[in-house]
């Protein structure tokens, strides 16, 4: 999910805000629960008096590991990256589970860099200034890495005038 916030009669202003698409949480977790572990129960036990029980292993590794990618994604919700252009200064602030990082460049010597990957034939955004660089838009698509790139390119481009 991406929030952008871009005054059109003021170039120096940009705020970029992407998080991730979160599309349940705890309840979510519960309502996939109530139902999987019934169904799943009833069907492994008709597979097993059907003499089929490694089908019932399979489906309580079905439950587990989906209960696995729900905790996942409920703990990486709050996650977010920041993306901040106020005049002469462009900070970028990350958020994860595990770390956070702030960097700030000033907007007259920063610069923009959109690479395309290796692998998967994505791109990459990058700021670099004075030996510093941030990869900004992990949350982002490339569609979305590239509408920024465009954007940020072109209110530099103003202050910079």
């Amino acid at each position: 999910m991406v929030e952008v916030a871009a005054a059109v009669d003021n170039p120096t202003h940009l705020c970029v805000t992407a998080r991730p698409n979160s599309v349940s949480g705890r309840s979510g977790l519960r309502v996939s629960m109530w139902v999987l572990i019934p169904a799943c129960t009833i069907a492994g036990t008709a597979f097993l008096f059907l003499g089929a029980w490694p089908v019932s292993v399979f489906m309580g590794l079905h439950i587990a590991l989906l209960a696995a990618a729900f905790r996942h994604v409920e703990r990486h919700s709050g996650d977010f990256e920041r993306l901040l252009l106020d005049g002469d200064r462009l900070i970028v602030d990350t958020h994860t589970l595990d770390q956070d990082e702030h960097m700030e460049f000033n907007s007259h010597w920063v610069q923009v860099a959109l690479r395309s990957t290796a692998v998967g034939g994505g791109n990459t955004l990058a700021l670099r200034s004075h030996g510093k660089e941030v990869i900004f838009g992990r949350l982002l698509s490339d569609a979305e890495r590239m509408a920024v790139s465009r954007e940020l390119g072109r209110r530099l481009a103003r202050i910079r005038q």
